[in-house]
């Protein structure tokens, strides 16, 4: 079996398909780890959905900020942009079916056997990977819960920390859904920059999430990501790999096999669907 992790697709279908057949991907045998933002800015994401939905156990797909974006609209909320493209999802008749499925979609991923765990954007420099776990199943138990609407909505009308909030304390989990699906630049004690795309840092005190001398989860496991584009790959680093490689900026969509050293890539060229600003 064949292990394949692929960066942000944003309802890039036809990239998808087209990189999963250059790299000979298999459903039958092999399996697909999809990073996060698997809908929204692209021009498929109802067939996006369909598709990996289909794979059924072969695709392990987590939720990236676009995910959940489509989650608080689909719970009555009503931030959105003019830059949405994921009405398809909201209009198709197995709608509910797709929306039910994409929230039990995880939040963090671990194979142990791998030595591989796959985040949408990154982890805290200072949670190791244990607690990582802990708060993404917080997390997950909200979304997957009776109350999951109430629980979007209020994450789409309530502001991300900047920093984790003292135990007792509000906001701690919206802080980790932060984390999970925001992170870029921080400090090396976790104040976070949410709103940085830069390929720069507004300040000396502010690195990438992964490149901070001490990172408690270092050494437990080897970190995959996506989620920033204006990175691009971030390959070089013998504790994270980083594969938003821009398919919806017109960069390309890139496919990780993570069951061999190294990780082997394969990318394919995409077609502008969004400028960056």
């Amino acid at each position: 079996m064949a292990v394949y992790a692929v960066g942000d697709i944003q309802g890039c279908y036809k990239p998808l398909k087209k990189v999963l057949k250059k790299a000979s991907f298999d459903p039958a045998k092999d399996q697909l780890w999809c990073l996060g933002d698997l809908v929204n800015r692209g021009p498929d994401s109802l067939k996006t959905l369909r598709y990996l939905k289909s794979l059924g156990n072969s695709c392990i797909a987590l939720l990236g900020n676009h995910d959940l974006h489509l989650l608080e609209f689909a719970a009555g909320g009503k931030r959105h942009s003019d830059r949405d493209t994921f009405h398809d999802v909201l209009h198709a008749p197995d709608r509910d079916e797709l929306i039910e499925w994409l929230r039990r979609r995880p939040l963090l991923h671990h194979d142990e056997s791998l030595n591989w765990c796959m985040v949408h954007a990154g982890l805290h420099p200072m949670w190791t990977l244990k607690k990582a776990k802990k708060m993404a199943s917080r997390i997950e138990k909200k979304l997957q819960g009776k109350r999951w609407k109430k629980f979007c909505r209020k994450l789409a009308s309530a502001k991300l920390p900047a920093t984790e909030p003292a135990k007792g304390k509000g906001g701690r989990t919206r802080f980790a859904v932060g984390v999970f699906t925001y992170s870029r630049y921080c400090t090396r004690t976790g104040s976070f920059n949410w709103g940085s795309v830069a390929s720069r840092p507004a300040s000396s005190r502010q690195r990438p999430w992964f490149a901070h001398k001490k990172l408690a989860w270092r050494g437990q496991s080897r970190i995959v990501y996506g989620h920033w584009a204006a990175k691009g790959l971030v390959k070089n680093q013998p504790h994270v790999l980083g594969l938003d490689s821009g398919c919806v900026w017109g960069g390309r969509l890139t496919l990780a096999r993570l069951d061999c050293e190294p990780p082997e890539l394969t990318s394919v060229k995409c077609k502008v669907c969004q400028l960056i600003d």
